[in-house]
């Protein structure tokens, strides 16, 4: 985290000096351009938090998802900056997936759900690609607000590193709790901040995802300690619900219209909670909300559910409803009762300018407003008087 804190202000200095940043267009939300090296902050605080670790834990076993960072932090910069093609991101992820796989991060069970234990190695390795290539994907598509990739970023690896934790896997509680250190200073500049704003970009988001695919193949892989354990699968899929479902839905709409999957557009939830009226701010806190309350369904099924299958479909139920229901309901409501959603607009925006004021006030604390709107107005006190 300290990593983090120094370093931002050093990362933006650099991108206005090379004028390494994201430019507004007709699809971009930002209306001036903002530095698009996030991703840098939270990859130099991930490896150096994990070197410093190794003076007290052993990290060093993490050399292979290391590097697998690595390899997608430069894949990420890169696209960043020179918006590469997409078959050769392609290639590059199911590279990296293929290392991860042939080096133990592998999906080759679905620990006891619908009984199976067991995967073949052909089908692993497919499966795995397919996994980790959409997580990778998922969480670079879902970053279109202030503060959602690395706010949905915080929550997940709270909760595997909260996993980890109880089922004695400290090596990958530790990379959870260092991953959340890397986050909780950019999401506060990325969110709060207009002199330290920076956008996580490519880079960061693909670090995300294949964070996302080796907390899962770990997680598949903890020991059973009793029955109750087997609700990993359904856990995973609370976890990444948002991104996972907001994904699938856009992509299929997109196919059934005849577009291409990858062709960016406005149709994601989070764009719909904008048309609504909600600001940034708001629509970040409302997806993570939704994400936080299909984990609490999926804890209280772990809890009086002894079916595992039973879990399994009523979070995988919950989270359709949540994520893809939401967008259904809006955009039905936009279409057929516009006096209804323009009432709803208008709600909408009443009930954000509490959260607005907030963050304006957090706003002029981070970036020193605060202290020299105090001389300014004892200075006017002064000469009044």
């Amino acid at each position: 985290m300290m990593t983090a804190i120094f370093m931002n202000p050093l990362i933006i200095k650099l991108a206005y000096k090379k004028h390494l940043t994201d430019i507004p267009n007709h699809r971009k939300l930002q209306k001036k351009p903002i530095p698009v090296l996030g991703g840098m902050s939270v990859y130099l605080a991930l490896v150096v938090g994990l070197f410093f670790c190794n003076f007290f834990y052993p990290t060093d076993k993490l050399y292979v998802v290391t590097a697998a960072l690595s390899v997608m932090f430069f894949l990420g910069l890169f696209d960043d900056l020179l918006d590469l093609h997409f078959l050769f991101k392609f290639f590059i992820q199911f590279g990296v997936i293929f290392l991860l796989w042939t080096f133990g991060y592998r999906i080759d069970t679905f620990a006891g759900l619908f009984g199976v234990t067991h995967i073949p190695m052909l089908w692993s390795c497919l499966l795995s690609m397919f996994v980790g290539v959409g997580l990778m994907n998922a969480l670079n598509m879902i970053d279109g607000v202030d503060g959602l990739a690395s706010g949905l970023g915080i929550v997940t690896s709270t909760i595997c590193g909260a996993y980890f934790l109880t089922h004695h896997d400290p090596l990958f509680a530790l990379l959870s709790v260092v991953l959340v250190g890397a986050l909780i200073p950019f999401f506060i500049c990325n969110v709060f901040s207009r002199k330290y704003k920076m956008f996580i970009g490519d880079s960061g988001s693909l670090i995300l995802g294949t964070l996302a695919y080796v907390f899962t193949c770990r997680i598949i892989h903890t020991p059973i300690m009793d029955w109750n354990d087997q609700y990993c699968v359904a856990m995973l899929i609370a976890v990444y619900a948002i991104p996972v479902f907001d994904t699938l839905r856009v992509m299929s709409v997109r196919i059934m219209h005849g577009i291409s999957p990858f062709k960016a557009d406005k149709t994601h939830l989070h764009h719909m909670l904008l048309v609504v009226g909600y600001p940034h701010i708001m629509v970040t806190i409302i997806l993570l909300a939704v994400d936080i309350l299909i984990v609490a369904v999926w804890y209280l099924t772990s809890l009086y559910m002894r079916s595992i299958n039973g879990q399994f479909f009523v979070v995988l139920i919950t989270a359709i409803i949540m994520v893809m229901g939401m967008y259904g309901t809006l955009k039905l409501i936009s279409l057929k009762k516009p006096v209804l959603f323009d009432k709803l607009k208008g709600h909408s925006r009443a009930i954000s300018q509490k959260t607005l004021k907030i963050r304006k006030d957090i706003r002029d604390l981070i970036d020193g407003n605060t202290f020299r709107n105090w001389k300014i107005k004892k200075k006017k006190t002064e000469f009044k008087n």
